[in-house]
């Protein structure tokens, strides 16, 4: 059952409101404030926003820049008892989900939450079924792969996943938490180091006194994924490490990065401490090309996540795919499986319908440039899998430690 949160400084719209849409499925909850909703919501996390404009001291549009903080994907819906395009423009373009005018109408408010409804089941759809992506396959690479998520689930410990950027990491956590949750209400959060700032990191994680934050609080019972571990400071790395060490019982912890830590620890540029908590368990994300014979079924699937698997490709097109070779790896080809199904006019996508990038062949690497650059993927693989120890990884290889690249 979705939870509505209804903020209003009116006792009465709390009666309405609730008379209204408790008997249609929903639960509510309520805020007569700013500050009470946003206690609220850190405590019960609902669904639904559904929160007056005009209010003392934290205003509506304050409110949902205060919960969107919290969580950016909250959805919001604003009420006021002014018809004022402005603020209506102005809180939609802020990221509120609908915008109502006091008195609406039953259906009109009806017709808000239905949407909303239909909106997170999507999500929640749409993130199972690209979770499901990333283990599709028939190659060696997608069954390791897949036989390690398995593996992996069945203990609590940390784990650190690892691969080139555009491999969908993330994803594979959402896949590790759901064979290890299989109740659909433990919680799986997420905190992106790359995209906060120092002062997030406390308020989010790790709370002013180390004991944890609001998205700490939320995740209890389930997963938090901290992706991009690799961009944070030294000060903020040990921090974390104290936090996996304190609420390790309480909450599964995901790491993932795209860069050597072993080689980071190594020169001391990572905290060593932090990197064996969360390294217990790792989990090595193969690269598109990896998996070339991957890519007609992982296109295929993105179609049908599209809602578009009518169309198909046509032998010319999936040889192309097949032959290209992904830098940006799985989110490059979701764009440019899309971009091509709008271009199709027939149903199926040929090569016509692909960038120009993928069906000039002469912008294919040579023989002698695709064996350097191979050979240079390869040297950083043993580099990382001899942590970071170039004497070692030399001797693995039978070359110059000299000729190994930095990573």
């Amino acid at each position: 059952m979705q939870s509505i949160l209804i903020v209003d400084d009116m006792e009465s719209i709390h009666e309405m409101l609730d008379t209204v849409i408790q008997p249609i499925g929903y639960s509510t909850l309520y805020a007569s404030n700013g500050e009470e909703a946003i206690s609220l919501y850190k405590e019960k996390c609902p669904e639904i926003v559904l929160t007056d404009l005009k209010m003392p001291n934290i205003d509506g549009l304050e409110l949902m820049s205060r919960i969107k903080e919290i969580d950016p994907n909250a959805v919001v819906i604003l009420m006021s008892g002014h018809a004022d395009v402005d603020n209506a423009l102005a809180s939609l373009k802020l990221g509120a989900f609908d915008y109502l005018t006091k008195p609406f109408k039953v259906d009109q408010l009806m017709s808000a939450l239905n949407r909303a409804s239909r909106l997170i089941k999507e999500n929640i759809e749409s993130e199972a079924h690209d979770s499901t992506i990333a283990l599709l396959g028939d190659s060696d690479a997608a069954q390791k792969l897949k036989k390690r998520v398995i593996q992996i689930a069945t203990s609590p410990s940390p784990v650190l996943i690892k691969g080139p950027v555009g491999v969908q990491k993330s994803l594979i956590a959402t896949a590790i938490h759901n064979a290890q949750f299989e109740e659909e209400s433990a919680p799986f959060v997420l905190f992106d180091c790359s995209e906060h700032s120092d002062a997030d990191l406390a308020i989010n994680l790790t709370g002013n006194d180390g004991s944890g934050g609001t998205l700490t609080e939320k995740a209890k019972g389930g997963s938090l994924l901290i992706a991009n571990v690799h961009t944070l400071n030294r000060e903020s790395q040990v921090e974390v490490g104290a936090l996996l060490k304190e609420l390790g019982s309480e909450i599964r912890f995901l790491f993932t990065t795209n860069g050597n830590l072993e080689a980071q620890v190594a020169k001391g540029n990572f905290d060593e401490t932090l990197f064996y908590r969360m390294s217990s368990q790792t989990v090595d994300v193969p690269s598109l090309e990896e998996r070339s014979e991957d890519i007609a079924l992982l296109a295929n699937s993105i179609l049908q996540g599209l809602g578009k698997d009518s169309i198909s490709l046509s032998d010319q097109a999936r040889t192309l795919l097949q032959s290209y070779q992904w830098p940006g790896n799985f989110v490059e080809l979701k764009e440019v499986i899309e971009e091509a199904a709008n271009h199709s006019k027939d149903g199926t996508i040929n090569p016509d319908d692909l960038p120009s990038r993928i069906r000039e062949t002469e912008n294919w690497l040579n023989l002698s440039d695709y064996i350097e650059q191979a050979s240079t993927e390869y040297k950083k693989r043993i580099l990382r899998a001899c942590l970071g120890n170039a004497e070692k990884a030399s001797a693995v290889l039978g070359c110059d430690p000299s000729d190994l690249p930095e990573d």
